[in-house]
C-alpha cells in the first residue's frame, strides 16, 4: 500500500498547476460550482457539492470576496444566510485559473492517451465509492 500511496503522490504532484492564476485550485473549484450549478449558491450547498469542509469553504469564499470574484446577497427569508453570485472578475479569473489547472492534465493525456483515460475512468469509479462511503466509519489500519 505504501508503494501505491507514493505513486499517487507522484501523479498528484505532476498534475499540480504551475501558478499562473490569482486563484488557488480550491477557489477555482468553488467558482466552477457557482458557474455550473448557480442554484447551489450558498456556503452549505457549496460545501456539500464540493466535498470540502465548511471551514475551508468559508476561507475560500472570504478570499474570493476580497478578490471581487463573488458578491453576496442576504436572503430575505433568513438574515443569517446569503446567496453567492459570480462577478465578471470571477468569471475571467475562473477561465484563467482553469487554463493553468487543466494544462498538466492535457499534457499527461497527450503523452499517455489510453493509460490516462483508464486512470480517469477508475478515478471516477473510486470517487463514487468515496461518495457512497461518506458518513460511514472506516478503519484505516
Amino acid at each position: 500500500m505504501m508503494h501505491h500511496q507514493q505513486q499517487m503522490q507522484k501523479i498528484m504532484r505532476c498534475l499540480m498547476p504551475v501558478r499562473k492564476s490569482a486563484l488557488t485550485a480550491s477557489e477555482c473549484e468553488l467558482l466552477a460550482h457557482l458557474y455550473l450549478k448557480p442554484e447551489e449558491n450558498t456556503p452549505v450547498l457549496l460545501s456539500q457539492g464540493s466535498g470540502m469542509k465548511k471551514e475551508a469553504v468559508s476561507r475560500c469564499l472570504k478570499s474570493l470576496y476580497e478578490k471581487n470574484c463573488i458578491r453576496k446577497q442576504r436572503q430575505t427569508s433568513d438574515e443569517r444566510s446569503y446567496q453567492l453570485f459570480m462577478t465578471e472578475t470571477g468569471l475571467a479569473e475562473l477561465k484563467q485559473g482553469y487554463e493553468s489547472i487543466l494544462q498538466p492534465f492535457y499534457d499527461l493525456w497527450r503523452a499517455s492517451k489510453e493509460d490516462f483515460e483508464a486512470f480517469v475512468y477508475y478515478a471516477d469509479r473510486l470517487a463514487e465509492h468515496i461518495e457512497k462511503g461518506r458518513g460511514q466509519d472506516h478503519e484505516i489500519l
